[in-house]
């Protein structure tokens, strides 16, 4: 099943990272405290390596030398993703929210921690409000339109559950990815099957499994193929 709270948080960060977001493109500006942004950028460097505990101290310590550098909570709520750490994924991208209510990427954040918790309508609620405001970022839009897509296919929930939705969502994110991206494609397969149309959810899966990045989560889709050739959805617990 592919997400399990130790998948959700690899691909999660991993769509984080790989959304172009720079720390140079929120760290300027007169009066800021460039020792704590030298010490986040030196975080960022070991987050990117998977030197989590480094990362963490970093990202603390510039927290600590500058409580208003909200750039550095969010990226603490990243490598918080990472570590399963929901709760803390949470109250980080509260502080960033207060701090700079517009920065959407932590909405879509919190949203998603929302749904590894278990709080089905919070996040269903933070991913509609988060696309709603129609991302600047591409990449963001599309994490938003895929996530929610995901959460409706698969919601243990039925009053969550709305797979015409899912699939309407997914579609757009694999228009906006040009159909080049492996997870789009999968949880537009997924939203085939939640609907009963597993011969589409097969077709899309096959297709996810040529798509440039489909090594990254070959066996998720390997086991989703499986799954809709046997005509099962994919049903979170």
């Amino acid at each position: 099943m592919r997400f399990v709270p130790l998948i959700v948080c690899l691909i999660l960060v991993t769509s984080a990272i790989s959304q172009g977001l720079q720390l140079s493109d929120f760290v300027g500006g007169r009066g800021r405290n460039w020792d704590a942004i030298k010490v986040l950028e030196h975080g960022d460097g070991e987050l990117r390596a998977g030197n989590y505990q480094a990362a963490r101290r970093d990202f603390d310590a510039a927290i600590g030398a500058d409580p208003t550098l909200w750039v550095a909570m969010y990226w603490r709520a990243r490598l918080s993703a990472i570590e399963h750490k929901w709760e803390e994924v949470v109250r980080d991208c509260n502080e960033v929210l207060r701090q700079e209510s517009t920065f959407v990427e932590a909405a879509v954040l919190r949203g998603v921690a929302y749904e590894a918790l278990g709080r089905h309508s919070a996040a269903l609620h933070e991913l509609s409000s988060a696309i709603a405001l129609r991302p600047v970022r591409t990449e963001t839009f599309v994490w938003a339109l895929e996530r929610r897509a995901w959460l409706q296919a698969t919601c243990p929930d039925s009053s969550i559950r709305n797979s015409r939705l899912a699939t309407d969502d997914a579609k757009k994110a694999c228009s906006m990815t040009k159909w080049r991206e492996a997870e789009p494609i999968d949880t537009l397969a997924t939203a085939s099957a939640a609907a009963g149309d597993f011969d589409s959810a097969v077709r899309y899966e096959q297709q996810a499994m040529q798509a440039y990045d489909a090594g990254e989560m070959k066996k998720t889709l390997e086991e989703h193929a499986v799954m809709f050739k046997q005509r099962r959805p994919v049903r979170l617990k």
